[in-house]
């Protein structure tokens, strides 16, 4: 059995909601839950913890194959995740997990310096782990594009400043496809139809995470001393599909989180830059 997928749709779709495009690429490779998670210390140093849960479907149709997906992640994969976070980043635990949603792993990296930490090419790591799985063709022409990256500075000190910075770096293993025709809102409509069994409990979120309280912060999303950086539960979203479908395409950053709503399931730092002082 293959997933295939109209590589134009699902383009036009995935362009409609920033970092959007993550989900169906994750979908599709058969990744449900994915959660990264960056706990920051006083001095600089931390540990990234990142949860990838892959669906029961997926694993089912890998049977069929005579196939199925690694129960953990091969080192040569691990060194390759570890090097999207920053030169400096080391794994130092890798372990199994199963619940109701799938199963997968959770790997935890270490860091001696936040200011060389980077986050956001979760679609790149997701195609390392699930490369040989993966059934979606593509006779499209690739391009490289900007990708959102956030990256971090730090004033150190008896109470330490952490600057989160969004960036748009670009990334030579970033594909986009080379716009072949309009999609009409039908259309999307439609594709999002036929893959909404693939979607269906998917999640995703990255959360930094201080060593202390927060004194002050400007972070859009906080609870506590965590700020969500991106968060999305899908079955949520799919209960606002004009999000998908191009209705607030071409608004800004920052109007498009005010008209999308709160209880979208969709969450995302909108500001350029974020500061948070704790201790």
């Amino acid at each position: 059995m293959k997933i295939m997928a109209d590589t134009a749709l699902l383009q036009s779709i995935v362009k409609l909601t920033r970092p959007l495009f993550i989900i169906l690429s994750l979908a599709l490779c058969g990744c449900i839950q994915m959660h990264t998670t960056v706990h920051v210390r006083k001095d600089g140093s931390g540990t990234i913890e990142e949860k990838m849960l892959f669906s029961e479907m997926l694993s089912g149709i890998m049977k069929e194959k005579g196939e199925g997906l690694p129960a953990l992640p091969k080192k040569d994969q691990l060194r390759e995740m570890s090097a999207e976070f920053g030169p400096d980043v080391k794994v130092v635990n890798v372990k199994k997990v199963e619940n109701s949603s799938g199963s997968g792993f959770i790997v935890t990296y270490a860091f001696d310096d936040i200011e060389k930490v980077r986050i956001g090419n979760v679609q790149k790591m997701s195609k390392k782990l699930t490369a040989d799985s993966t059934a979606v063709k593509s006779d499209s022409t690739v391009v490289q594009k900007p990708e959102t990256w956030f990256t971090f500075t730090m004033k150190r000190g008896a109470n330490p400043e952490l600057t989160i910075n969004k960036e748009a770096m670009l990334n030579s293993s970033s594909r986009g496809e080379v716009a072949k025709k309009p999609v009409s809102t039908q259309e999307k409509e439609q594709m999002l139809d036929m893959i909404s069994a693939f979607l269906k409990g998917m999640k995703l979120e990255i959360d930094v995470v201080v060593d202390g309280r927060v004194i002050s912060s400007d972070a859009s999303y906080r609870a506590d001393n965590t700020i969500t950086l991106y968060a999305m539960d899908f079955d949520q979203l799919m209960t606002h599909r004009d999000i998908l479908t191009g209705k607030y395409d071409g608004l800004s950053d920052r109007d498009f989180a005010r008209r999308s709503g709160k209880d979208s399931g969709l969450k995302f730092e909108f500001k350029d830059k974020v500061h948070v002082i704790f201790n």
